[in-house]
């Protein structure tokens, strides 16, 4: 329930924001459209909402937050061939309007399209350059190709442009990470976590951190933020990571017992089965490991 309301205070600032964008004057038809349209979207009735904003596209010619929230609620059906359309027709009809873009990058990096992804950034980059959604959209881009030099300055940009961006810390915290800048990444990753209300997001960026932590040799450090990541996540396969590296930090401070006990935990989920069956095999017949 509480996920519930924190999901509609969510969707109500997001369209609040929607329609006071719409400063042209419009018809009474058009706007009364709109105005269900966003009702309906609110309570999640997209496919009843999509018939209210395109009465509202139909009634005024140049509408381009109609055919924004069209493409909201196509996406949210699954219908992404008429989400881009829509939101292509919204910047074609305002082609400042930066929120389109950075919806249309969104859902290109979605369907993996990097390269339209990132052209797609850079346009709203050339309206605005502190844009953080868009800055934060170009560097996930550039960290999922594992270009990480590149990614990093445009995640820095992103939580300049707002402290408070939850994920763009924590992805930020991921680059550093892979620059092997960790004091840096842990930094951004206790950010992500302090910022973080919901317990099983909290978990998974405590994972993240006590991974980081494990790299950078911080041993107990990385016992106390694996130890929240296995008690806080929802997500077994992310438990049993937060188990796996609790059996590296064991193994690697000299507890061979206490890292058996954790590998074994690991062992149980599939991704992690191979490597803490290798450790746990490592730890037991030391021998057939010697060149």
């Amino acid at each position: 329930m509480k996920r519930a309301v924190v999901l509609f205070t969510i969707l109500f600032f997001a369209f609040q924001i929607v329609a006071a964008q719409t400063e042209k004057a419009r018809s009474p038809e058009a706007g009364q459209a709109f105005n269900d349209g966003l009702n309906m979207a609110k309570r999640q009735k997209y496919e009843q909402a999509i018939v209210k904003f395109k009465a509202a596209a139909k009634a005024d010619k140049n509408f381009p937050e109609a055919h924004y929230m069209l493409g909201y609620c196509y996406k949210k059906l699954n219908d992404f061939g008429k989400a881009e359309k829509e939101y292509k027709e919204a910047i074609t009809e305002d082609n400042k309007f930066e929120k389109a873009y950075v919806a249309l990058g969104n859902l290109q990096a979605l369907e993996d399209r990097k390269e339209d992804a990132i052209n797609t950034y850079k346009a709203v980059l050339s309206i605005n350059e502190n844009n953080a959604k868009a800055n934060f959209g170009l560097g996930k881009v550039y960290y999922d190709k594992k270009d990480f030099k590149k990614a990093v300055g445009y995640l820095e940009k992103a939580v300049a442009a707002n402290n408070k961006y939850v994920l763009a810390h924590s992805v930020l915290g991921l680059t550093y990470k892979n620059l092997k800048k960790y004091k840096k990444g842990a930094s951004e990753l206790r950010l992500a976590i302090s910022l973080e209300r919901r317990r099983n997001k909290k978990g998974s960026y405590y994972f993240r951190l006590g991974e980081l932590l494990v790299k950078s040799k911080k041993y107990k450090e990385a016992e106390g933020a694996l130890l929240k990541a296995a008690k806080m996540s929802s997500n077994s396969t992310i438990r049993a990571g937060a188990n796996f590296y609790l059996g590296e930090v064991y193994r690697l401070s000299g507890r061979k017992q206490k890292a058996l006990q954790f590998y074994s935990k690991a062992s149980k989920d599939r991704k992690w089965k191979q490597s803490a069956n290798y450790q746990i095999d490592l730890i037991r017949h030391p021998d057939k490991y010697v060149n």
